[in-house]
């Protein structure tokens, strides 16, 4: 009997957790469309809109306005996907724009000529809203309840009929979808965004420290990166050292749960000058190049949790070397896609006019971190 009893216990509490999950299909790609709202509702509950979702959740809007997540139908996207056919186009939004009401918000302004007009591209325009992880068929969803814990769904009186609260929005692998790529994309056997495969490995993961510690500290809505000069800084340390011989420059890779820096667009640079007029870096970047079709990494330099990267350089007849790391958060759009497509665009056209400013944006991105003069002993 008492054999029993734990046996139903065990599949009660199985059931508990599983009635706690978010539905499978939650970000499957492409995402439904929502559907019609139920008639009883407000306007502003049926509303989609960022702007709407902030009447009533001001502190969350206000801090995914200023969140990369917010501009996440960028012009440098935007430029690309003016050429592109429909189908191509959604591939994109599945992560830049995701909602289906966005791809077609996105189509319609194509169709009169002004997807390149963000006051043309509607609901597009937002990039990843608010709705694109919290609602589904008009349903809300969201984390466990701050003060209670509670999960699972919430009295149907409240708004919107209530919420539906699950810890999965807490794990690392809910954002997975956008920021782990499949391995039958892999390069040189990595992903070109390996970020949840680099976070499993790391200790982070081990510690139970997920990618929203990081990203989402408190829940905030900021999703902070590598575009982020105090993020970075926070998951480095940098140490210069005058020897004998030699001056030395010390990168560790200390609290950043991925490999720095994660994807293939930026690139980190370790730079020394003596004030005699001698330069030497150390370049910390996964380089890859797309030829016919076909991508070849080049080098792949980057820093796995806990791991250093050393630049030094000679005396030789200096007395001081300064030393400091440059960012350049969109090197490879920077480099390898804008200024080829720049090249290839009709001058003056829509889409070159996009690029361009992408391009300007990208150079005005990149920052210094960690800059200082070393004197020779």
């Amino acid at each position: 009997m008492r054999a029993l009893v734990g046996l139903l216990l065990a599949l009660l509490l199985a059931g508990g957790a599983l009635a706690q999950s978010l539905p499978k299909d939650h970000w499957r790609q492409p995402l439904a469309a929502q559907g019609k709202a139920p008639a009883l509702w407000e306007p502003l509950e049926q509303s989609l809109k960022p702007e709407d979702c902030g009447q009533c959740h001001a502190e969350q809007y206000e801090a995914w306005k200023t969140s990369l997540h917010a501009q996440a139908l960028s012009p440098g996207l935007v430029g690309q996907l003016l050429d592109m056919t429909a189908p191509e186009t959604r591939e994109c939004l599945n992560c830049h724009a995701p909602l289906a009401e966005q791809a077609q918000a996105f189509e319609a302004a194509r169709r009169q000529k002004r997807a390149h007009d963000p006051k043309a591209q509607g609901l597009a325009a937002a990039g990843i809203a608010c709705a694109a992880c919290h609602v589904r068929g008009h349903r809300r969803f969201g984390p466990p309840e701050r003060a209670s814990g509670q999960t699972g769904p919430s009295a149907n009186d409240r708004p919107h009929g209530g919420v539906f609260r699950s810890p999965d929005f807490s794990a690392s692998e809910f954002c997975a979808v956008c920021h782990q790529f499949s391995q039958d994309q892999a390069i040189n056997g990595k992903p070109l965004e390996n970020t949840l495969a680099e976070w499993q490995a790391s200790p982070f993961a081990k510690q139970g420290l997920a990618c929203q510690g990081c990203h989402m500290p408190d829940r905030r809505h900021l999703w902070r990166g590598i575009h982020d000069p105090e993020m970075t800084r926070s998951g480095l340390e940098a140490r210069a050292l005058a020897q004998a011989d030699r001056a030395r420059f010390e990168l560790t890779s200390v609290r950043v749960g991925h490999a720095f820096p994660t994807y293939v667009t930026p690139k980190a640079v370790l730079r020394a000058e003596t004030s005699d007029g001698r330069t030497a870096q150390h370049v910390i970047q996964r380089r890859v190049i797309e030829k016919d079709g076909e991508w070849t990494e080049l080098s792949d330099t980057r820093l796995l949790p806990g791991q250093t990267a050393i630049l030094e350089i000679a005396w030789g007849r200096a007395r001081s070397v300064r030393f400091w790391l440059d960012i350049h958060p969109d090197d490879f759009y920077d480099h390898e896609v804008y200024d080829g497509l720049l090249a290839a665009l009709p001058k003056g056209g829509p889409a070159a006019r996009l690029i361009a400013k992408a391009d300007a944006e990208a150079q005005a991105r990149r920052y210094r971190l960690f800059e200082t003069v070393l004197e020779r002993p």
